[in-house]
């Protein structure tokens, strides 16, 4: 007998994958382990016999990928997010085998919450680009954080920023050092500091080029802050506006969000949110951080100034002004709007 629907929890592994699901009624039917493979996640998926699958996995790696394999397979795949699954997280019993059929019974049940995926290569490419830009400059920034440390140790405290990692400034201080074993090792940091900041370059390159063809991101650029790579970083990540319904949803997404939290007669505390992407909050920070330092009035420091002026205090004027930022961006995007100035000169959408 045929079901009409079933709900399939997929743990996928870079070996292995653990399948198990349950139909409408609620009846367990597995698990199965196989081997991590386009051709058998396909016919292991295929063979289940039902009018209608749907399949779940975490976020991770090889939920594109995963996604991608099913397309012909499955009526539709839902890539969750592994922070909301409690019951797997948080199981006394963690296996495989456990965490599959608990991924069936929270979709079975509509409790996993929907991670968004790339609508196509050219996205998933811009994305990926954006994310390999990014790990190389965190790179280039740690290998710079080692080699002055490594020369602080030896005693060279006084270290100009710049100077001690440019080519013509740098072979100063590798004179200093009264070993030549130090000598040699500050030598190979330097070598990886040029070969990542190189590759960094490279990187750069890839990701503008790949975001040529939005044209939403040189409208970005006209708010004041937000320069190329801030506004190629927004765009490879957020991927579409129509994700988000509401602002509060993309401030959460940003890490901009604020959660209120109470237990019975405790008075309720209201704190920024910890879900969402990093790099979107560095990018509304640097940008807020840019045009404050810049010379002239811009519509930045006069909405942080009259948010300061309202909340009389500089985290919480800095907080909604990043916000604004990012809702500013969202909203030239999802309308498909030029900029205007003082359309971000409206008041704060959410005070912290």
């Amino acid at each position: 007998m045929q079901d009409s629907t079933v709900y399939i929890g997929l743990d996928v592994h870079s070996r292995t994958c653990t399948m198990a699901w349950l139909n409408e009624a609620g009846d367990y039917h597995g698990p199965s382990t196989f081997q991590t493979s386009g051709q058998t996640i396909r016919k292991n998926v295929d063979e289940i016999k039902a009018k209608k699958k749907i399949v779940t996995l975490e976020e991770g790696p090889l939920a594109f990928w995963t996604a991608r394999t099913l397309e012909e397979v499955v009526e539709r795949t839902v890539v969750c997010d592994p922070r909301e699954n409690y019951l797997i997280s948080r199981s006394a019993r963690k296996d495989d085998e456990a965490d599959a059929k608990a991924l069936a019974r929270l979709l079975r049940l509509g409790e996993v919450k929907e991670v968004y995926q790339p609508s196509g290569d050219r996205r998933a490419l811009f994305k990926q680009a954006a994310s390999h830009y990014a790990d190389l400059r965190d790179q280039l920034r740690k290998l710079k954080q080692k080699i002055k440390a490594r020369l602080k140790r030896w005693g060279l405290w006084d270290i100009p920023s710049a100077d001690v990692y440019s080519k013509s400034g740098r072979s100063e201080y590798l004179e200093k050092l009264s070993h030549d074993r130090i000598r040699t090792q500050v030598r190979s940091l330097y070598r990886l500091l040029d070969q990542t900041s190189e590759e960094k370059q490279k990187a750069r390159r890839g990701l503008i080029e790949l975001g040529q063809p939005y044209s939403e991101i040189q409208e970005f650029q006209e708010i004041p802050g937000i320069g190329p790579i801030g506004a190629h970083l927004f765009d490879a990540i957020i991927q579409t506006p129509h994700r988000f319904s509401t602002k509060q949803e993309l401030y959460r997404y940003c890490k901009l969000g604020i959660e209120s939290r109470s237990s019975g007669d405790r008075r309720e505390q209201e704190q920024l949110d910890d879900a969402g992407h990093g790099e979107l909050k560095h990018i509304s920070y640097q940008a807020f951080r840019t045009a404050r330092a810049a010379r002239g009035d811009n519509e930045i420091k006069t909405f942080y100034e009259a948010s300061l002026k309202r909340t009389r205090n500089q985290t919480h004027a800095r907080l909604n002004t990043q916000r604004k930022i990012v809702e500013s961006m969202w909203a030239l995007w999802k309308n498909k709007a030029c900029y205007d100035p003082q359309r971000l000169l409206g008041p704060a959408s959410c005070a912290a």
